[in-house]
């Protein structure tokens, strides 16, 4: 990557490291109990499933993190620009090779017709979550699943400006075209904007939990 484009780089670590807390402080709950979430699903009682071997990975399933695409951007910006996505995996294979080993597998067997099914995990999946920190791709930092929106739009009465479209939550994919193809002074600008509304969405759900005495937002709507 190009000294002259090195800023592009740490932009992208940069908003990752805003999002990893929230994560950790609102929505992990959802991750580490996916197959129960996946349960308030309208097509839940076709896929349900028994885990026989392994971690069900939920979103962390093979290939997930290295999907470079931002969905919903114009053709010239639906892609990660491609000096992040160098940097990035450069970076990436330094920490996996200090981790250890990661992936691995896992098999279930589907209610509907007995099948049993046999899958892989995300390369960077380990036994202790994900080996990432601030390399995460887009996907990882971008989807959340249709019961997580559906809470947090409960937490923010309906709000879907702030927490984002279907398929861009916190208008994530849009910031990270802005990142990838924008001037350095309209990169400040974007990345200030959504530390702003993280920062409110992470206030609505702090006093939702406060006033309802609940420890995490996955205890009251699960």
């Amino acid at each position: 990557m190009s000294v002259t484009n090195e800023w592009r780089f740490t932009a992208y670590k940069e908003l990752v490291g805003y999002l990893n807390p929230f994560f950790s402080s609102f929505l992990g709950d959802y991750c580490r109990n996916c197959q129960k979430v996946i349960g308030r699903l309208p097509e839940a009682a076709e896929e349900s499933i028994d885990l026989l071997e392994g971690v069900y990975p939920g979103c962390c399933h093979r290939g997930a993190g290295d999907i470079f695409r931002l969905e919903g951007e114009k053709s010239e910006r639906a892609s990660l620009a491609s000096e992040i996505v160098i940097a990035l995996q450069c970076e990436r294979r330094r920490k996996v090779q200090l981790s250890g080993v990661a992936g691995g597998s896992y098999s279930f067997r589907r209610h509907r017709d007995g099948a049993v099914v046999k899958g892989a995990h995300c390369c960077y999946f380990a036994e202790q979550g994900c080996l990432l920190g601030d390399l995460k791709g887009p996907l990882c930092i971008n989807f959340i699943c249709p019961p997580m929106r559906s809470d947090l739009l409960v937490v923010c009465a309906g709000d879907d400006c702030l927490v984002g479209p279907e398929h861009d939550f916190l208008f994530i994919y849009r910031s990270l075209a802005i990142i990838s193809y924008d001037d350095q002074a309209e990169v400040e600008r974007d990345l200030a904007l959504f530390r702003r509304r993280l920062q409110t969405l992470a206030d609505k759900c702090r006093a939702f939990m406060t006033e309802r005495r609940v420890q995490s937002l996955y205890d009251f709507f699960n």
